[in-house]
């Protein structure tokens, strides 16, 4: 494999979904969900404490409108009451995940091209 090829694999694992991971806030969903820049993806919590991710949420009136599932064919149409969510959550880049996952992933494919270089060589002999 080429030099170009290591490096290409390398900058495509950059591309990549980055690590994601929900965190909480204290936004109330009125702002979260207003344009110009509304979240794709909200994850509720409810008084009962059942979790719930809402794709495409928006706040109508005193309830939280959305998808459970992204559209397809199996997409349930959801609403519930405001007053019933205890806490909101959104999902956020892991900056620290990301850049490990890429750096370990870089590591792997020197190590094994590494690997592939010395099992080549002759035992008698510098590489």
């Amino acid at each position: 494999m080429s030099f170009r090829r290591i490096v290409s694999l390398v900058l495509l694992a950059a591309y990549l979904p980055a690590c994601t991971a929900y965190h909480g806030t204290d936004q109330p969903l009125v702002t979260l969900t207003a344009p110009p820049k509304p979240v794709s993806r909200v994850r509720v919590t409810t008084l009962d404490g059942s979790r719930i991710q809402v794709w495409s949420p928006q706040v109508r009136g005193d309830s939280l409108h959305g998808f459970t599932k992204t559209r397809g064919a199996d997409t349930i149409w959801v609403a519930m009451p405001l007053a019933g969510i205890r806490s909101t959550e959104v999902q956020k880049v892991d900056a620290v995940m990301t850049v490990g996952g890429v750096a370990l992933a870089a590591a792997s494919v020197v190590g094994l091209f590494t690997l592939i270089y010395l099992a080549s060589c002759d035992a008698d002999e510098w590489c």
